[in-house]
């Protein structure tokens, strides 16, 4: 646990009239550090943070943000929220939409002008501040929506899905910008699908169906999987194969990943012995051991944790 956490969230349930939605969620957000909720649409993550920020209540549990409750009017301007489809005036230049969110804030006019002049030049909007927000590329938008969110120099964020249909090379400017703000001490919790951003965060913690399966270092859910090993089976027919290879004892999981079929194999089972058993089956198909990627232990945890909850 986390002795000051920014954010803390306890043991959070909330349900929309019968469909519980999140289930005893318990995690904190050190001053300084990105918290990735990792998670397939639907899993609750827009909920998690809708209740982080106080536009929704509660229905079990406790949050705080900078020790205060989540729904305290007072954090209007120590919180910063970037929803999906964050609410940039498209018709607003650049300028103006930085304009309006200092008003906002009710920043007085020097430090205005002195905040958002060192945000366009963080963001390299500099040069762009008359041309209208409808305008901007895809990532020159984002860029924009982080610059409106830190205006008022906010302590903690909240952003959902922010780079969602941002091309890869301003993803990566996004989170230079990001590092950045951590680096100043922001507590971040940011929610994401993608297994690229999530090896980018401090911590991780993976959310299906409402509940928070795991959660720790990238580094150390790609290393928790001590029971399996990992092995990419290819050949021509190597999907294919996929239904028998689950029949047998020693398969736990296969993910079918481009044209290779990902095998978690019981640690017990040496690869030889696999190997000989695939040869029999299939001639064509060659077995290798990998190194699991975050994406594959992410994949491998949810996929236990669905077939532990049907069996339930």
């Amino acid at each position: 646990m986390i002795a000051t956490a920014a954010m803390a969230i306890t043991s959070l349930r909330f349900a929309y009239d019968q469909q519980l939605v999140l289930d005893n969620v318990t995690l904190q957000v050190a001053a300084g550090e990105i918290y990735g909720v990792v998670g397939a649409d639907g899993a609750g993550k827009t909920t998690l943070l809708q209740l982080a920020v106080g536009q929704l209540s509660p229905q079990g549990g406790q949050i705080t943000v900078l020790g205060r409750d989540a729904a305290d009017p007072a954090l209007r301007d120590e919180i910063a929220y970037m929803p999906q489809g964050f609410g940039l005036y498209r018709d607003l230049s650049v300028q103006e939409n930085l304009d309006f969110f200092a008003d906002l804030h009710d920043l007085a006019r020097v430090e205005a002008r002195s905040r958002i002049a060192d945000l366009l030049e963080r963001t390299g909007l500099a040069g762009f501040e008359d041309r209208r927000a409808n305008n901007l590329s895809g990532g020159m938008m984002q860029k924009l929506a982080l610059a409106c969110a830190l205006v008022s120099r906010p302590r903690a964020m909240v952003l959902d899905e922010p780079t969602t249909g941002v091309d890869p090379v301003s993803r990566r400017a996004f989170w230079r910008l990001l590092n950045g703000v951590r680096a100043e001490g922001v507590a971040i919790l940011y929610a994401t699908a993608n297994m690229d951003e999530a090896e980018r965060c401090d911590r991780v913690g993976l959310l299906s169906a409402g509940r928070l399966e795991r959660q720790g270092t990238p580094l150390a859910l790609t290393c928790s999987t001590d029971d399996a090993q990992l092995i990419g089976v290819s050949g021509p027919l190597a999907r294919q194969r996929r239904d028998e290879l689950l029949a047998w004892p020693m398969v736990q999981l296969a993910f079918p990943v481009g044209r290779q079929l990902r095998i978690w194999l019981d640690s017990a089972c040496p690869l030889a012995q696999f190997q000989r058993r695939l040869q029999e089956l299939d001639a064509g198909l060659e077995a290798q051991r990998l190194s699991p990627a975050l994406q594959d232990a992410t994949l491998r945890d949810l996929a236990l944790a669905e077939i532990q909850s049907a069996g339930t």
